[in-house]
């Protein structure tokens, strides 16, 4: 019976989380302040929740991308504030990539890495880097600094299962569009409005991704 209530639990946090993503996403297309206010600060403590919930007795396995959460939490909240607080908040979110990287590795995900797989995000960052440069600005190292580890941590994600392949990847996506956005680079129409969908769907993939045991592999 426990378990059952488990599951009903992490399955009405997963449809709260779902519902204040559309919430947030939509309020942030229609650049309407009160309400990525009123959601954007409860995403990540609602997913923490999740992963807590739906990993049961294993809750041991999700303390450090639970870490992460709430340090993206941090990065979310920042990022509402006025332009003063972007690199802490970059930082924030620097470091919760750092917890999946350390989670990831405690995995073993190393070793599920395709060569071609990392050469293609390793080529990507450096051609990303290159085409923004000169329209970043002061913010040149930071962001190149940043978006190394996020592609270190993306990296070792597709090494992880699919679920944390495509949460890695999309979470690439997002920020990539918020570098575009920074360095004045209209890479897709309406960019601004596509980055908190793949960002919302990006660390739901990646809670889903360290909840499976293994490669491949659902938990029982």
């Amino acid at each position: 019976m426990s378990r059952l209530t488990g599951r009903a639990r992490a399955r009405a946090l997963a449809g709260l989380y779902a519902a204040l993503g559309i919430a947030n996403s939509a309020a942030a297309a229609n650049r309407f302040r009160t309400g990525e206010w009123a959601t954007k600060p409860l995403l990540m403590p609602v997913l923490t929740a999740f992963a807590l919930v739906a990993a049961g007795d294993r809750k041991q396995d999700v303390r450090l991308p639970a870490a992460g959460m709430v340090l993206s939490g941090l990065g979310d909240t920042a990022l509402l504030g006025s332009e003063s607080w972007f690199v802490p908040g970059m930082g924030a979110f620097a470091a919760a990539h750092a917890c999946y990287i350390a989670a990831l590795a405690r995995d073993g995900a190393a070793r599920g890495v395709r060569p071609r797989v990392a050469a293609c995000y390793a080529a990507a960052w450096a051609v990303l880097i290159a085409v923004l440069w000169r329209g970043l600005g002061s913010l040149r190292v930071p962001v190149a600094a940043y978006s190394l580890l996020l592609v270190a941590m993306a990296v070792l994600a597709s090494g992880r299962n699919r679920e944390a392949a495509a949460g890695g990847a999309l979470f690439v996506v997002s920020d990539a569009l918020i570098a575009c956005g920074l360095a004045g680079v209209n890479a897709v129409p309406r960019q601004e409005s596509a980055v908190m969908p793949t960002y919302v769907a990006a660390q739901f993939l990646l809670a889903a991704g360290f909840l499976r045991s293994q490669r491949g592999t659902a938990e029982p």
